[in-house]
C-alpha cells in the first residue's frame, strides 16, 4: 500500500507543476499616492518579498517612470503598460491614487489588465466613486482594499478577475450597503435603548 501511494505521488506531482504553470501569477499589487508614497503594497515571492529596500527602490522606479510630467493629466479610463526591471507593469493613474499590477515579462498582459480593471472597478463600486478613487476614502476603507485583493489573488495566482463576482463576495463585508456613520448611529441607538 505504501509503495502504491508513493507511485501515485510520483505521477501526480508533475501534473500539479503543470497546473501551476497554466495559472496566471502576479508578482505584486501596488498603490501609490500622487507623490509616490506607498499606500498599499503586496508582493508575491522573489525577489521582493521580505526585502523592503528592493521594494522601495522598485516603487521609486515605477513612480519615476509612470507619473505624469509637465502637468499632463493622467488617463482616466483604462490603463497603460510599461516594462521596468524585467517586469511587466500595468498601471492606471487617478488624480490622487496610482494603481499598479506587475508580473514577469512572460505574463499575459491582457490578464494583468483584467486584474487591474477589476481592482479599480470593485473599489470604485465599494467606495461609491466609480469615476475616480480618492486617497482619503481608500485609506478609510483599507480593510475592503485588502479583502478585494485577497479575493482576486491567492499567493499571486489569479483566482478571480470578474468585477461582479469579486464585488458580490466583498460587498457583505462593506456593511451591507450602509456607510460607517449610519452603522455607528444604529449601534448607538441600540446601546442607548
Amino acid at each position: 500500500l505504501k509503495l502504491q501511494f508513493l507511485y501515485l505521488i510520483g505521477h501526480v506531482r508533475p501534473l500539479l507543476r503543470t497546473m501551476a504553470d497554466l495559472m496566471h501569477k502576479m508578482e505584486g499589487v501596488l498603490i501609490l499616492d500622487s507623490e509616490g508614497e506607498r499606500m498599499f503594497a503586496h508582493y508575491y515571492g522573489a525577489p521582493f518579498e521580505g526585502n523592503v529596500d528592493k521594494q522601495l527602490a522598485f516603487e521609486k522606479k515605477i513612480y519615476d517612470k509612470t507619473h505624469p510630467k509637465n502637468g499632463v493629466p493622467p488617463p482616466k479610463d483604462g490603463g497603460d503598460i510599461s516594462l521596468i526591471d524585467s517586469h511587466t507593469v500595468i498601471f492606471r493613474l487617478d488624480p490622487e491614487v496610482y494603481f499598479y499590477v506587475f508580473g514577469a515579462l512572460s505574463e499575459n498582459e491582457i490578464i494583468m489588465s483584467e486584474v487591474l480593471t477589476c481592482l479599480v472597478d470593485v473599489l470604485g463600486q465599494l467606495l461609491r466613486s466609480p469615476s475616480q478613487i480618492d486617497k482619503r476614502a481608500l485609506l478609510e476603507n483599507f480593510d475592503l482594499l485588502c479583502l478585494v485583493v485577497d479575493e482576486m489573488l491567492d499567493d499571486g495566482y489569479v483566482m478571480q478577475a470578474k468585477t461582479g463576482d469579486v464585488f458580490q463576495n466583498v460587498f457583505p463585508h462593506a456593511g451591507g450597503g450602509q456607510d460607517s456613520t449610519a452603522k455607528l448611529k444604529k449601534a448607538l441607538k441600540k446601546t442607548l435603548a
